[in-house]
């Protein structure tokens, strides 16, 4: 079962020589599998300190930063203070608790490392309010709102800077994601609920 992903979003553009020196610098943390799917190794090099996690692959894929929506890219860019250059994709293979927080620790260790931002890829993961149902919300939009609102509240309690991205989906729907900080993340992952966008 496929689990939780990121992008972290980075100011600088990459050349292969800055790929090759990313992936020397996983390595201290991590096991290359296979191509861009690796293992984790030593979660106390992303400041874990978790005895024995049970995480699965993960996909970590430095790319060109590209968005189809002039507007979106646009309103990132000015929420964030840069327009992003390169993002390196972040994807877990498996759904289990873990992976969850594996997640999380690498993309907070890339922002911090590399003077990124981390998009969430939806609003940060809270729970419904309890009379919003998830089928009907996810399906025609109904509660929405109320369940962002939800997010945006839990934002603004765990303190830090995160924007709101509008952006316009397949079907003209609109939807939010959420970039934030890697210190608001960080605090997250303290947090009763936490969890990632899957």
């Amino acid at each position: 079962m496929a689990g939780p992903c990121v992008a972290v979003l980075l100011p600088d553009p990459w050349t292969a020589s800055h790929v090759e020196l990313f992936r020397v610098w996983l390595a201290e943390a991590l096991t290359n599998q296979t191509g861009d799917w690796w293992l984790l190794r030593e979660p106390s090099r992303l400041g874990w300190q978790a005895e024995s996690p049970v995480t699965g692959p993960m996909l970590v894929e430095p790319d060109d930063w590209d968005v189809e929506d002039p507007d979106e890219a646009t309103f990132l860019a000015r929420a964030a203070g840069f327009r992003p250059a390169t993002e390196v994709v972040l994807a877990s293979a498996t759904n289990g608790v873990d992976d969850h927080r594996f997640l999380a620790h690498l993309a907070v260790a890339i922002a911090h490392r590399y003077g990124g931002l981390i998009d969430l890829t939806g609003p940060l993961p809270v729970p419904p309010p309890a009379r919003v149902r998830v089928l009907d919300a996810v399906e025609a939009g109904t509660g929405i709102e109320e369940w962002w609102a939800g997010s945006r509240e839990t934002l603004r309690m765990l303190g830090g800077a995160w924007h709101e991205i509008p952006y316009v989906a397949a079907g003209g729907t609109r939807h939010v994601y959420h970039v934030v900080e890697p210190d608001l993340l960080t605090v997250w992952l303290t947090h009763p609920q936490f969890r990632m966008v899957k």
